[in-house]
């Protein structure tokens, strides 16, 4: 009798979890290419986003527990509306979801000072993430999930500026990753939840604290084992060092796995590129030199933005260095020169999903909320990335639904 009914129950909870999905079909890797469960060729296009009161502007409440969960949940809700709504013009089909260290860190907690910011860790809650996980970030995924989003996952914070094999940041990475591969329900829609392995790394060393070949592979390999020992098949995106933006040490010491891609980050005047620089041909080749894997593997760039700059003002970026205030995204330049530079490059290797820094990159959200009106963010200019990419975002759907989105 339980061999009938085990099988029967696996292939109800299957149906269901597709059910609850809104028909987005499964992804996997094949070659260098997403593809889903009819073997089409997929690039994904869509937005990053942290439920943080900071960083969405108090629009949903000031504080991270109980009390806020369902506001919470409730906001990104009508903005997942907003991000796929293609009679009005928007086709977002990805959403990076952080989870948020304000909910997984323990509030009565003293910090221990050796990491400042989201790199430090000691404050860290595997029962608060456990919680949160259940009754806030997969509920938030489901909501983008209904609205015909996936998600990808990105763990709490980022990592600290020397990541070293065998040191804690690995450790909790493994923690995190244990706990939230465990889960039924990330497990039962590993095809439409993917999973972002860490945040910026920026230097990486061998477990005796020194540069090596291997140190990227030997940090990050025994976390996909973590992960796949726990029974998530869905696809991982596994970051690189120099903020996610070098990866040739994994073109000579590869991951071990046949479900996963590479995650990387992209920002005006990296590889090269620039507003003074925006040469298609040089942002080409000097992308493919520094993320070399795009011939072998798909790629995510799970954070990029830009817009112009404000005449006459500056201010400080996260490195001390005076730059030119733009209209509120991280990188500086315009969709006329840097940005149409970086579609040639997308239009070039053809699987290149990415993912906009923040929603409000993307959509004015506060006109949104008050009048119901969609469109673009950072004041609709016509030099940013939210202009640009509600018509790239709508042009890929249509090269999608003919079938012409392979190069």
């Amino acid at each position: 009798m339980k061999r009938a009914v085990l099988p029967f129950l696996s292939l109800l909870l299957s149906v269901i979890a597709m059910a609850q999905s809104e028909g987005l079909l499964p992804l996997y890797v094949s070659g260098n290419r997403l593809c889903d469960s009819l073997g089409n060729h997929i690039t994904l296009h869509g937005v990053m986003d942290t439920p943080s009161p900071y960083f969405n502007r108090h629009r949903w409440g000031y504080v991270c527990n109980d009390t806020t969960a369902r506001a919470a949940i409730a906001y990104y809700d009508k903005i997942f509306a907003a991000l796929n709504n293609s009679r009005k013009g928007t086709f977002c089909d990805i959403f990076r979801l952080h989870l948020e260290p304000a909910w997984t860190n323990d509030p009565a907690k003293q910090s221990d000072g050796r990491e400042k910011g989201e790199a430090d860790i000691s404050r860290f809650s595997a029962q608060r993430l456990s919680k949160y996980l259940d009754t806030l970030f997969i509920p938030i995924a489901e909501k983008a999930l209904r609205h015909g989003l996936y998600v990808v996952m990105r763990p709490p914070g980022v990592c600290p500026h020397t990541l070293q094999v065998g040191d804690a940041y690995q450790q909790y990475l493994k923690t995190v990753w244990h706990i939230v591969s465990s889960n039924a329900y990330i497990k039962a829609h590993s095809g439409v939840i993917s999973l972002e392995l860490a945040n910026e790394p920026v230097r990486v060393c061998n477990n005796e604290g020194k540069d090596s070949e291997r140190a990227l592979h030997d940090y990050f390999q025994p976390i996909v084992d973590v992960i796949r020992n726990n029974g998530f098949k869905g696809i991982l995106w596994i970051p690189g060092s120099g903020y996610q933006s070098h990866y040739e040490t994994y073109a000579l010491h590869p991951i071990t796995d046949s479900n996963f891609g590479y995650a990387v980050h992209v920002y005006p005047g990296w590889y090269g590129a620039s507003d003074e620089h925006c040469s298609h041909e040089a942002f080409i080749a000097n992308f493919e030199k520094q993320v070399p894997v795009v011939k072998t593997h798909p790629i995510l760039v799970s954070e990029i933005d830009w817009s112009p700059p404000r005449p006459g003002k500056g201010k400080l970026n996260e490195f001390g260095q005076w730059i030119p205030e733009n209209l509120g995204s991280w990188g500086t330049a315009t969709t006329s020169r840097w940005g149409n530079a970086w579609k040639a490059v997308m239009d070039h290797f053809g699987n290149i999903s990415m993912t906009l820094t923040s929603t409000d990159d993307f959509l004015d959200i506060d006109t949104y909320l008050k009048t119901g009106i969609i469109r673009p963010g950072l004041e609709g200019n016509d030099e940013a990335c939210g202009k640009a990419c509600f018509e790239w975002y709508k042009d890929y759907a249509k090269k999608k639904r003919t079938g012409s989105i392979t190069p």
